[in-house]
């Protein structure tokens, strides 16, 4: 039988690296980020009106996208911003459910989905198990700030909005730390893994 697991964890825990060792090893992987980039890379005509109209004009130019100017609007107005995640949430669904439904099909023993805000949205009810990475906030910070992804300003309002890390060990049936070397965290993964396809 398929059984469908979430990946979550805050934001620079180390989410990424594990759909990466996933998809090198041949598991299937749906990332909830890289449809959302998709829908920001590549907008269709009624995401480009939909945020005219819903978040500001300022934030399309020549049918593209400023990410900046929409995460300083968001993270300002509560409206707007659950506008917009109510939307984004909807395609990725549609995709996410796509994704599993084609692999159950191919006779996948493991479906992986990594969703970031999954406590958050209150969707971990959806899935057969929940493995959750857990990273001191200390470096969690340093991470996204190395990447330069974010400001100092946005960085601790994301914190702010997501869940602790108690509610997140609370909520999961495997938890992966992420503080020490790659290698590690990657041998983490590994017992995790053997766990699963039992």
């Amino acid at each position: 039988m398929t059984k469908i697991v979430a990946i979550t964890g805050g934001i620079g825990s180390g989410k990424t690296t594990i759909s990466k060792y996933l998809k090198k090893n041949n598991f299937a992987v749906h990332e909830s980020d890289s449809t959302v980039s998709q829908i920001y890379i590549r907008p269709n005509k009624f995401f480009l009106s939909f945020l005219k109209k819903n978040v500001s004009k300022e934030v399309v130019t020549r049918n593209k996208i400023d990410k900046q100017k929409i995460a300083e609007i968001i993270f300002n107005d509560k409206k707007i911003k659950q506008k917009l995640e109510n939307y984004i949430h909807k395609e990725v669904k549609k995709s996410r459910d796509s994704f599993v439904k084609k692999n159950i099909k191919n006779k996948k023993n493991l479906i992986f989905v990594d969703i970031p805000l999954l406590f958050e949205n209150k969707l971990e009810k959806n899935f057969d198990r929940v493995l959750c990475v857990i990273a001191k906030k200390k470096i969690r910070r340093e991470r996204v700030l190395r990447n330069k992804k974010f400001t100092k300003k946005t960085l601790q309002k994301i914190f702010k909005f997501q869940v602790s890390d108690k509610e997140r060990k609370a909520r999961s049936n495997i938890i992966i730390y992420n503080n020490d070397t790659k290698k590690d965290f990657i041998f983490s993964l590994e017992k995790a893994l053997i766990k699963l396809l039992k």
